[in-house]
């Protein structure tokens, strides 16, 4: 799988509160290409874009480790291969391609359960 030429920033409204702190930051989103996939591509590449920025901003301030070793996906997208993929391929730019770094879907992909990890976890 190539990169998208697109480069986006797919907000659905003005403002952004992570991985950057700016509630001027507006969705970037153009140009839209006639192609349907293409378009659709542009649009997940963005959303792993943001998703690495965001795991940057937990390492800097002191997440442990700094840098995911695997990302456990629950929710809609977890069901899309093509898109944990690409995640993948995102993360392991930030982490290295050495480190290995894994997306994988989670055995439970409703979106709830994650929240229910994070909660979970606050107990130990």
């Amino acid at each position: 799988m190539q990169d998208s030429p697109l480069s986006y920033y797919p907000l659905t409204k003005k403002g952004e509160r992570f991985p950057v702190a700016d509630s001027e930051r507006k969705p970037l989103l153009v140009p839209k290409p006639e192609n349907r996939k293409e378009y659709l591509h542009g649009i997940l590449q963005g959303i792993s874009d943001v998703e690495c920025q965001g795991f940057d901003a937990l390492g800097s301030l002191g997440a442990s480790p700094p840098k995911p070793c695997i990302v456990w996906s629950c929710g809609g997208g977890a069901k899309n291969d093509m898109w944990l993929k690409m995640r993948e391929r995102k993360i392991a730019d930030i982490c290295g391609r050495e480190a290995g770094a894994k997306v994988c879907r989670a055995e439970n992909t409703e979106a709830s359960f994650g929240s229910a990890i994070l909660a979970a976890a606050t107990f130990n």
